[in-house]
């Protein structure tokens, strides 16, 4: 396992970005939520308002391959760019270095990294991410009668891609990104009754979840499957680019449409 992250020659992440699990969890929560805070959040986006809901996941590896065993997830918002639905991750937490690495730098994942956790006890699965400025706990109760998932859009993942200018304060490239890890992977899920809580501490940058009423709760197990994105859009060229494709000519930053 690569000891640094120093890119391509000894990256935290393996250079083929292939990774996975064939012994993993999670749960999914699927919550209404407040729309102006929904509305708010996709403000300094691309991305367009679908509905008002967001999507609470939390995943286990209890082995790995391509990583060290790790367990995060985040918060997802229903949202459109151009022609594609998908869900907006908007929150992402993970316990390891290097799968904030590998999810962050190639495919624009916002990772934070804080403990993270879940655990099942017969029918019942609860599950945490905490960290200074984040607290959040789900769980669910698996049910004998199987609930339809409502079709509150959750894949393809819509990433914001981002990497700052060396030279400026601005952007040097900013694009769109879809993922769809669900595609690739093969989980088996049970649901059931499902419960947010939202721990009251100073800061917390998931509050706005508060008062949030669950309507679909799952369990999931299986083999999870790490996934390539598919580049949706370019939204900035920095300065730095645009000198490097046209040498000799400097540019302020510009928005391309793509």
């Amino acid at each position: 396992m690569p000891v640094n992250n120093i890119p391509l020659h000894a990256p935290l992440f393996p250079p083929s970005l292939e990774y996975g699990s064939d012994d993993a969890e999670g749960i999914s929560l699927l919550v209404e939520a407040d729309e102006s805070a929904v509305r708010e959040l996709l403000k300094p986006t691309p991305f367009e308002f679908v509905s008002a809901h967001a999507w609470i996941e939390v995943i286990v590896l209890r082995s790995a391959f391509g990583v060290q065993p790790f367990a995060g997830g985040g918060v997802i918002i229903p949202a459109r760019y151009r022609g594609t639905v998908g869900g907006y991750y908007a929150f992402c937490y993970v316990d390891t270095d290097d799968a904030l690495a590998l999810g962050r730098e190639p495919f624009g994942y916002p990772k934070k990294i804080g403990p993270a956790g879940l655990q099942r006890t017969g029918r019942a699965t609860t599950a945490f991410m905490k960290g200074r400025t984040w607290a959040v706990e789900v769980s669910v109760v698996i049910s004998d009668e199987p609930v339809s998932q409502p079709a509150v859009p959750r894949y393809p993942h819509l990433l914001l891609q981002a990497f700052p200018s060396a030279e400026t304060p601005e952007v040097l490239l900013k694009r769109v990104i879809a993922r769809d890890t669900a595609a690739a992977s093969r989980m088996s899920a049970s649901t059931g009754e499902g419960a947010l809580t939202i721990p009251d501490m100073p800061g917390n940058e998931l509050a706005w979840l508060v008062g949030s009423k669950p309507i679909y709760a799952s369990y999931a197990r299986g083999a999870f499957r790490g996934a390539l994105g598919r580049v949706l859009g370019t939204e900035v060229l920095g300065s730095e680019l645009l000198r490097e494709l046209e040498p000799g000519q400097r540019r302020p930053a510009a928005r391309i449409a793509m």
